[in-house]
């Protein structure tokens, strides 16, 4: 480049510099730093060549390994063979069967080989990552892609969702929501293919058409009902980097669900308005502020009751009595609840306007701790383990967005009764309360599981309804505990698949039931309560605000100076501001083998956070020949005749013994750090844990574990069966390794599924140099597992989100994917935690994290505290977004006025 840019200088052809017969002198800075350059070619020219030496070695090594890998191969199948063969022959005695061991015995570890999956070059997908394609003829040469709202795309299907959205009646797995004052239009754009580049310079002008959704297919084709047109906007300097809906002149109602595309044109164009560039219809939903939603928050009668004003304040001191009653309460509500309801066409025309067709229906919800939505047996979205995405829920609560039109307008569902289901976990707000060692889960807000949900209904003739808004007595929901048994997005969850097979069909007309007042039975459906905070946000945030040290002394007339309430306040509803958490990329297992007596190993190549899933079900279980299960499998909590399958997961294995490490990953850094370099004494993980450490989890590590229960029987019943195990949905694990235990054989259609914030991903790299692209992959693989709802700095031990990962990782990370929404929430997620001085914590949210590093009176280290003050000029650089900069300069001057 400086070689050409000097020969344009020296022919005086440059900036349209007048041509000379003189030649102009090189400046001599200019010339040392062609040579300079020249130099540093050369050398890394030399540097390539030896990388393609020690590349053909590595081809030499593969070929070595993958002789030694077809031998190891060949000698497991005949093991499989020998054990296939031993089962058969104790077939005739079925007692014997279920505790026979497996031969042959349990072989001793070997180290094996890396797997060298680096040395291919075709490591990385070069498809291209844009979400929108032009939906236009082959008119111009820009394309508008990646329509965005507010930051937020539209997501059909997520990478590995589980779910075929092609035969479902929902369209779309993510809908973004905006309220009416953020209706903000963008878009990307790229060249096409053939395209000349002169006409591709930049665009000279654009279109935008919203109109009602489905009102093209439903009244006939054409463009439908238009609710804005901006006709051609020409743009004399290219593209604007946002378009805002002119809501004053062009109203839009809450509830109203609207189809929107782009036209552009460009210098091939620009004289020819009749041929622009067209992108797809994309579609979003206008939903309410907080004082718009008439739902009230419920819960189970059971979740509210088992909390006692004592629990709150339990963990802030040293109290084992007030620890033990706060466990004794959370055990008797363990089981996250299900609720649901019933909506007819009588709801829906009760006015008795029949005449007045549906024009579009939207269901708005949210639930805490987290929640999967269905209609009709049908899930709504492949996202669950944190939805809503992790946020002080004591000040802003997000809600999703889902377009139900095709249950009410398609085909013979105009006539039919549909079920809303909602599908509760634990997440982040009624988790086991575990004392832990560093994270302090007790210092976020808590209270019982709770459900808010509301459909809006709009008619051709303009007219909008609320129903079905979910309250306590005679609002048509109803509640019951589920089948799993206890949620934890630290230790996994515990499911029952007796409940579950007791529950099929809950969220369907077919198995609806009136509510029973007089059932005692846990499983039975009741009226849920409603759910009534016994504190205020003031009183809640006065008393972290002291405990954090960011007051210099208490203030009687606000409240206790540690809590004294049974449930947290929840803080205000708001449109959900990025893409949910949802199942990105399916895996299948590169390697499955057998550790004997019915454990086996499932290696997946790389490591994720997500969870197993199991499209074949589970096998039936078998126990250990002698009767004792192997380390991290034990289950001492249930009963004798209960039979159960155990699912570890794990990044590594142990050296000596070819188990998976369970230090590495243990949840809260509760560990004795492993069997065999133990470094502190045994008990120390459950000492710290406190009397709500789980007690089957008696390896010295709090685990990342599954559990599929299937309870003994009552005589003559058969409910239940390890087939109809899929997968957990309120936790995500990260591992590369899986054991299972204990099963003759291993499951069949074993997959994982890869989880995390499902933003566009638009940046990638390959080079000829497979250690960069393996180096690559490595820090890719560390950045996905990492962002869950928050950009963490570890997906098992803490999971939560510090400003010195995302200093440090943000420049990257925004080349990588579309971090627009994504990063937009976490600095709003630091603004709500800034102490009245104008502190910032080190972390998202405060939990008395390394402030010791700080400046004191709340502040966490300094750097990691300036966080969001970065970001938001990052996010403005990269974005042009100066509407966030505006939102949250003031916070930051404070910030910087208390430093």
């Amino acid at each position: 480049v400086l070689s050409d840019s000097n020969a344009a200088i020296r022919d005086g052809s440059q900036h349209g510099a007048p041509q000379s017969d003189k030649k102009l002198k090189v400046p001599p800075p200019a010339e040392e730093a062609r040579k300079r350059v020249q130099k540093e070619i050369a050398s890394l020219e030399n540097e390539l060549d030896e990388m393609g030496k020690k590349y053909m070695e590595v081809g030499l090594e593969f070929e070595s390994l993958k002789s030694s890998l077809e031998r190891v191969a060949t000698k497991k199948a005949r093991d499989v063979a020998n054990v296939e063969g031993d089962q058969r022959a104790s077939d005739g005695d079925e007692k014997q069967a279920q505790q026979a061991p497996l031969t042959p015995p349990k072989p001793q570890f070997e180290e094996r080989e890396p797997k060298r999956w680096w040395i291919q070059q075709e490591v990385f997908d070069m498809s291209d990552y844009s979400s929108e394609k032009s939906s236009g003829g082959e008119e111009g040469a820009i394309i508008p892609i990646d329509l965005s709202v507010n930051h937020l795309q539209r997501i059909e299907q997520a990478g590995g969702s589980p779910n075929d959205i092609s035969s479902m009646t929902v369209e779309e797995e993510f809908l973004p929501v905006v309220l009416p004052s953020d209706i903000e239009f963008r878009w990307r754009s790229k060249v096409r293919p053939g395209s000349k580049p002169g006409d591709a310079i930049k665009t000279s002008a654009y279109r935008i058409v919203a109109r009602r959704a489905h009102s093209s297919k439903n009244d006939g084709g054409g463009d439908g009902a238009i609710l804005w047109d901006t006709g051609r906007v020409e743009t004399a300097n290219g593209l604007p980097d946002v378009v805002k809906w002119n809501t004053f002149e062009h109203e839009v109602a809450v509830g109203t669900v609207v189809e929107w595309r782009v036209s552009v044109w460009d210098s091939s164009t620009a004289d020819n308005p009749n041929e622009p560039s067209v992108s797809r219809w994309s579609k979003f939903a206008v939903g309410p502020s907080d004082d718009e939603w008439q739902g009230k928050w419920i819960s189970h009668p059971l979740d509210v009751d088992s909390f006692e004003k004592t629990d709150s304040a339990a963990f802030w001191k040293n109290d084992d009595k007030a620890q033990e009653i706060a466990c004794s309460n959370w055990e008797r509500r363990s089981q996250p609840p299900l609720f649901r309801a019933k909506i007819s066409s009588y709801d829906l025309y009760k006015d008795g306007s029949d005449d007045d067709e549906i024009a579009t229906a939207l269901l708005v919800i949210s639930g805490l701790g987290s929640f999967r939505a269905s209609i009709d047996g049908e899930p709504l979205s492949s996202s669950g383990p944190l939805d809503p995405p992790f946020t002080d829920y004591a000040q802003r609560v997000s809600y999703r967005g889902f377009d139900i039109t095709n249950y009410f307008t398609k085909g013979d569902n105009k006539e039919n009764t549909h079920v809303i289901g909602v599908t509760m976990g634990s997440g982040w707000w009624d988790h086991r309360p575990i004392k832990g060692s560093f994270i302090r889960l007790f210092l976020l807000p808590r209270g019982a599981i709770t459900c808010i949900a509301q459909i809006y209904v709009t008619y051709k003739s303009g007219k909008t309804e609320v129903l079905l808004p979910t309250g306590n007595k005679a609002s048509g929901w109803q509640v019951a505990k589920g089948p799993i048994r206890e949620s934890s997005l630290f230790t996994g969850e515990y499911i029952d698949l007796k409940s579950m097979a007791s529950f099929d069909g809950w969220d369907t007309d077919r198995q609806w039931a009136t509510i029973s007042p007089n059932n005692e039975d846990q499983h039975s459906w009741v009226e849920p309560v409603a759910y009534e905070s016994d504190t205020t946000l003031r009183i809640w945030r006065y008393q972290l605000e002291f405990k954090a040290a960011a007051l210099s002394k208490p203030d009687d007339s606000i409240g206790p100076i540690q809590p004294k309430h049974k449930l947290a306040p929840i803080g205000k509803l708001i449109p959900i501001q990025a893409p949910p958490v949802m199942p990105t990329e399916r895996l299948y297992p590169d390697e499955i083998y057998s550790l004997g007596d019915g454990r086996w190993m499932i290696d997946f190549g790389k490591g994720i956070s997500g969870v197993l899933r199991f499209e074949s079900g589970l096998p039936d279980p078998i126990v250990p020949p002698n009767g004792k299960y192997p380390r991290a499998h034990n289950m001492a909590t249930l009963g004798p005749n209960d039979k159960f399958i155990t699912v570890v997961h794990g990044e590594s294995l142990e050296m000596t013994t070819g188990d998976i490490n369970l230090a590495v990953v243990a949840g809260m850094g509760l560990h004795d750090s492993g069997p065999q370099h133990k470094s502190r004494e045994a008990g120390w993980a459950e000492s710290k844990g406190g009397p709500c450490y789980p007690k089957d989890h008696d390896a010295g590590s709090l685990l990342q574990r599954d559990v599929y229960i299937l309870p003994a029987n009552e005589e003559g019943s058969n409910q239940g069966s390890f087939s109809d195990a899929r997968q957990s949905h309120f936790t995500t694990h990260s591992f590369r390794f899986a054991e299972i235990c204990c099963t003759t054989e291993p499951p069949t259609g074993i997959t994982a599924l890869a989880y995390r914030t499902a933003f566009a991903e638009w940046g990638n790299f390959a080079s000829s140099n497979v250690r960069l692209n393996g180096g690559y992959e490595l820090i890719k693989n560390a950045m996905n597992s990492n962002m869950l709802s928050v950009q963490s700095d570890c997906p098992h031990r803490e999971k939560i989100q510090y400003g010195g990962d995302i200093i440090a990782d943000s420049p990257a990370a925004m080349h990588w994917y579309d971090l627009s929404a994504f990063y937009r929430k976490a600095i709003f997620d630091w603004v709500d935690q800034q102490w009245d001085n104008g502190a910032y914590a080190g972390t998202s949210y405060w939990l008395n994290l390394n402030d010791y590093a700080g400046i004191g009176q709340g502040a966490g280290e300094t750097v990691w505290a300036t966080a969001p003050l970065v970001m938001t000029a990052r996010h403005m650089w990269h974005y042009g977004d100066l509407k966030l900069l505006n939102e949250t300069m003031r916070h930051h001057m404070e910030w910087m006025r208390f430093l």
